[in-house]
Formats: C-alpha cells, sequence, structure tokens
C-alpha cells in the first residue's frame, strides 16, 4: 500500500469567470481544457490546479500547494451527498487510479453551509501521485473498504499539461516582480520631486 497524508484545503472554491471580478485570494483561471478547468490559486501559494465537474455537484480538483512547511500534490473529491461528513474531520479512505496500487490516506473534511461543499481531500509529496493520474483512465475513492466514488479521468493527460504550463507561467512572472522589487533601491532620492517652495531642496 502507497501512502499519503491529509491536507485541508479550499477545495471547494468557486469557480470565477473574470479574474478582474475576482477577490485577491480568489483563483484566477487559465483556461479549459478536454473538459477540465484550469485555475491558478492565491491561496495555496499561487499555485495551481484542475477541476472537473460531474453531475449533481460532484467534482474532483487535484492541484499543487505551497506553503511554510512545504509543498506537495493534493485531491479533493466533492460529493454533496455526503452530508454526514464533519467539518476539519479526518477520515481513512484508499484512492485508486486505473488498476495501479491502492494509495491509503487520511483524508481531511470541507464542510459548508451551501448544501454543496462536502469534500474529502488528501495530499502527498510523491510526484507519482499526480503521474498515475494523468495517465489513468478513472479514479476511485474506498470508505471502510467501500467503494463510494468511481470517476472517468477522460482527458486529464491535457489539462495536468496546462496545469503544468499555468505554474510555470505563474512562477516566471513572479519571480520577475521579486526581482524588480530587489532592485528599487527604498534609500534613493527621486530627483523629480521637489518641494513646490523651494526650488534647490534636494
Amino acid at each position: 500500500m502507497k501512502l499519503a497524508t491529509a491536507a485541508l484545503l479550499l477545495a471547494c472554491m468557486p469557480f470565477v469567470a473574470s479574474a478582474e471580478d475576482a477577490p485577491s485570494d480568489a483563483p484566477v483561471p487559465w483556461g479549459e481544457f478536454a473538459g477540465w478547468r484550469v485555475f491558478m490559486d492565491p491561496s495555496v501559494g499561487n499555485a495551481c490546479y484542475v477541476a472537473h465537474i460531474y453531475n449533481a455537484g460532484v467534482f474532483i480538483r487535484l492541484g499543487r500547494f505551497r506553503n511554510e512547511t512545504g509543498s506537495g500534490i493534493y485531491l479533493s473529491f466533492n460529493n454533496p451527498k455526503w452530508k454526514s461528513l464533519e467539518d476539519e474531520k479526518e477520515y481513512p479512505v484508499s484512492v485508486q487510479f486505473g488498476n495501479h496500487e491502492l494509495w491509503d490516506a487520511k483524508a481531511s473534511a470541507l464542510v459548508k453551509d451551501n448544501d454543496v461543499t462536502r469534500a474529502l481531500t488528501i495530499s502527498t509529496g510523491d510526484e507519482s501521485f499526480l503521474e498515475e493520474f494523468k495517465t489513468s483512465d478513472t479514479t476511485k475513492l474506498f470508505y471502510e473498504g467501500k467503494e463510494i466514488a468511481n470517476l472517468s479521468l477522460d482527458g486529464a493527460p491535457k489539462a495536468v499539461s496546462e496545469m503544468n504550463a499555468c505554474q510555470k507561467k505563474t512562477d516566471e512572472v513572479l519571480n520577475k516582480l521579486k526581482s524588480k522589487a530587489e532592485d528599487i533601491d527604498p534609500f534613493a532620492k527621486d530627483p523629480s520631486v521637489k518641494a513646490s517652495d523651494d526650488p534647490f531642496k534636494l
């Protein structure tokens, strides 16, 4: 059995139609590819993710996260019918991609008072988790030995490719902004700024 660790993330943030209309911590859309939506999420360290919506409010979200303690990959399953989930409680689950070996995990629950957000989220630092996701045709979630989700991953290879492109571009932009900030000398005087009543003041 392979192991993944629990992570409580904002797995069910609503999709936004426009970056201009979104608050600063809301996901920024990158695009839609093969039925999957790709976003950059400032709330998890400016990391990108993919999401796919199925019927009746069921959806999954996979992405990267970065915080003070490290970075990794997370996967969230959301189903409004999971009404007995308790917010922030951990549940022992197993995840399977295609015919690969099961990943055992402690999944953290996220519950909101909107009758829609009922999510279980796991995370791992193992890159093979992402590799199995993008190369498999289905993903299954098990709880107490019972299959509670069986979802198609059709289009996942393209979606993950775009997620990586989103991350690369995001990091490039952030690095440029960081470089510009480091080049600024806060102690330098601006020669264009002079007091209107003293033309000789430096």
